[in-house]
């Protein structure tokens, strides 16, 4: 996320967080998130495969930043 991001969110570079996700078959969470901040990122997180699949996601899912 940006370094404007971040201030917004009370979230510093590094921060581990918890990321809430919620689909059409599940919630999940996903514990021990490094958050990284450059104003050159985007507030965006990867999710590979196979966690995509655990979580029942596909396509565009929106998170919760838990701190």
């Amino acid at each position: 996320m940006t370094k404007a991001d971040a201030a917004e969110m009370g979230i510093v570079d590094n921060q581990i967080v918890n990321v809430k996700i919620e689909s059409a078959d599940r919630s999940l969470v996903f514990g021990d998130v490094v958050v990284r901040v450059s104003d050159s990122y985007a507030k965006a997180m990867h999710i590979d495969t196979d966690e995509s699949n655990a979580a029942g996601c596909a396509g565009v899912v929106y998170g919760e930043i838990i701190k």
